[in-house]
């Protein structure tokens, strides 16, 4: 009796289960039986053929690369899915030769594998009941998804998109390919979550990760299945499927805007929705895939049974500290850091201490001595205000971008804010601007402070969160912006989790305002404050806990770091953030004289805040 044994290595990616998942469930259909093995290969024996799902992964994290005996793989289907032009597709390349037959999920993989002279049949993805979760009961609540793997030419193409999409609900899913992704993680969706987040989107996402125009079937495939209508970057070999009549195509900066002309538009969103899933359902079944594999076992069954006794199928299976070893070893270190740089930045941090004291002591000479926080101006909006969102916004030599900053305050749909602003010894034009605006905003609730010697970044926010009368603080650094939706979607995030400490969302990284990239990409973990700081600045704060923090931190040697040097402490104390998927700010990319310094080294600022959080950043 035919079986088809696929065989997947512990944390091996779910994408590629996924894919056995539904293969297994055809050939079952089809009277054949099947089984997964979590490991190695299961004893020979006639009947028995084997599939590998795609064998760079399994080869790497089972074997070393080496692979079974060639009297196994002779035996052995490898099902491949991955992109030509990246190094998994080349070392699918380097298996091949020695596997009974190779399948491949894209022609233009098959076409890869012919240029290096070996022959691939493709296998033509389709509708199947194992993927198919369309359930009309459940609400489209969500405008927009994208899911994949971070890239920086997602990153871009994402940001771009986020703009004509502001005011949809979007949630945007990058996972990080450093490691497998081999279960369900805060970068991550699987399973159930995945099905139910493809049910509520109306419209789906597809940007390439590189420059291949690889059209991404299984995404694409799994989508229309459940009724989410795909708007992708161009690709080739689509075929069936049409563009315009199943999907929409368009250069990457335009996918932005094809996605809200369809939301606009929802009788042609309904059309290519209905087309989609019919063809895919009455066309494109996923049981040709499976019949071409089940011809391809009963011809490998032929084949030369292997040694049962041979030492390959006797040997113990690897323990989960020993895979972990293994994913060690596939992320890449980070090099030591030159210990001149740090004698540099704290060469640098010297003369900034003494330009502060020097500007001190001239003062004092000079009889112009002030207190180390003065109150520069006071909105009449301030004085009455009961203010549930306090920003803190600091200021240093930002003349040119406060104005950006405070109006994109005024456009937020929350309207129970207040703005802190503190000038921290501005050498520029930079409290005059904002003392400006506030002259021409009086009705809004503003406190304008000022330092009249520069203190830093976490005396300067300091300042601010101490007249803080908000429940929660927004942190807004001078040259950044926030979007009209943001204190309304961290708020609803915050109130949906009552014990979250904040609240943060993704943010784009703009520069000579163009899109360059997004920034805050990833859920909650702590663990990755091992490899450095992924939240920015700006997140929404419980105000109490801030303060119960002590706020952020007056060490010199933090400089650049206090955001990270603040979470760290938060998580080490048990305390968490929450995520909100989508697009809630802009941070302007600059080269700010404080990102100079703060760039220089950082090898001390770590071990400030391992010292402070020895749980949380020990490896």
């Amino acid at each position: 009796m035919l079986e088809v044994a696929f065989v997947l290595a512990p944390r091996q990616n779910h994408f590629f289960a996924e894919l056995q998942d539904a293969l297994r469930y055809e050939i079952e259909a089809a009277g054949v039986a099947t089984s997964l093995h979590w490991g190695d290969f299961p004893a020979p024996r006639p009947g028995l053929v084997y599939a590998v799902i795609p064998p760079h992964e399994y080869f790497t994290l089972m074997h070393g690369r080496i692979g079974p005996a060639d009297e196994v793989l002779a035996r052995t289907m490898y099902i491949c899915g991955e992109q030509p032009n990246t190094p998994f597709f080349d070392w699918n390349v380097h298996f091949a030769p020695r596997a009974g037959r190779v399948f491949d999920i894209n022609r233009l993989g098959v076409r890869a594998f012919g240029e290096h002279g070996i022959e691939a049949e493709h296998l033509q993805l389709g509708h199947t009941g194992a993927w198919d979760r369309l359930s009309p009961d459940v609400e489209r609540d969500i405008d927009v998804l994208f899911m994949g793997a971070e890239s920086q030419k997602r990153l871009v193409h994402l940001a771009q998109a986020a703009r004509p999409l502001r005011d949809r609900r979007c949630r945007f899913v990058l996972s990080d390919n450093s490691r497998p992704n081999f279960k369900a993680s805060e970068t991550y969706v699987a399973e159930d979550e995945k099905w139910n987040l493809l049910n509520r989107s109306k419209v789906l996402i597809n940007i390439h990760q590189g420059d291949t125009p690889y059209f991404e079937w299984l995404r694409i495939v799994q989508a229309m299945a459940n009724g989410c209508v795909v708007v992708t970057e161009s690709s080739v070999d689509y075929e069936p499927l049409v563009p315009g009549e199943h999907f929409l195509s368009g250069a990457p900066e335009t996918l932005g805007h094809l996605a809200e002309h369809l939301l606009l538009n929802g009788h042609r969103r309904w059309e290519i929705q209905t087309a989609a899933y019919e063809t895919l359902r009455d066309q494109l079944p996923m049981r040709a895939a499976a019949d071409k594999l089940i011809a391809a076992a009963r011809e490998l069954d032929e084949r030369p049974l292997p040694n049962a006794q041979h030492p390959f199928f006797t040997q113990p299976s690897r323990t989960e500290a020993e895979h972990d070893a293994v994913l060690a070893q596939l992320v890449p270190g980070t090099p030591d850091e030159a210990p001149e740089r740090g004698v540099l930045k704290a060469l640098r941090l010297d003369l900034m201490d003494a330009r502060r004291s020097l500007e001190k002591l001239t003062q004092r000479v000079e009889g112009r001595a002030r207190p180390n926080v003065v109150v520069h101006r006071r909105s009449q909006g301030w004085l009455g205000a009961r203010p549930k969102v306090s920003v803190l916004v600091t200021l240093f030599n930002y003349e040119s971008h406060i104005r950006g900053a405070l109006d994109s305050v005024l456009r937020s749909r929350e309207r129970s804010w207040e703005i802190l602003v503190v000038d921290d010894g501005s050498t520029d034009g930079s409290l005059a601007a904002a003392d400006a605006w506030v002259r021409e905003h009086d009705t809004a609730p503003v406190l304008l402070l000022r330092h009249p010697v520069n203190r830093g970044l976490a005396d300067a926010r300091n300042s601010v969160l101490a007249l803080a009368r908000g429940e929660f603080c927004f942190v807004l650094d001078a040259d950044n912006e926030i979007l009209p939706e943001t204190f309304t979607a961290l708020l609803a995030a915050l109130e949906h989790d009552p014990e979250a400490a904040y609240a943060y969302g993704s943010a784009e990284r703009f520069r000579d305002e163009e899109p360059v990239g997004l920034l805050n990409i990833y859920g909650w973990n702590p663990t990755r404050f091992r490899t450095g700081n992924y939240i920015d600045a700006m997140a929404m704060i419980r105000t109490a806990r801030l303060r119960e923090m002590g706020g952020y931190r007056r060490d010199r040697r933090l400089y650049g770091w206090e955001d990270f040097d603040l979470w760290v402490r938060m998580a080490e104390r048990e305390h968490y953030g929450v995520f909100v998927p989508s697009v809630v700010a802009r941070y302007r990319q600059t080269g700010h004289s404080m990102l100079t310094v703060t760039n220089v080294s950082g090898a001390e600022a770590k071990s400030v805040i391992a010292e402070a959080a020895p749980t949380i950043m020990s490896r």
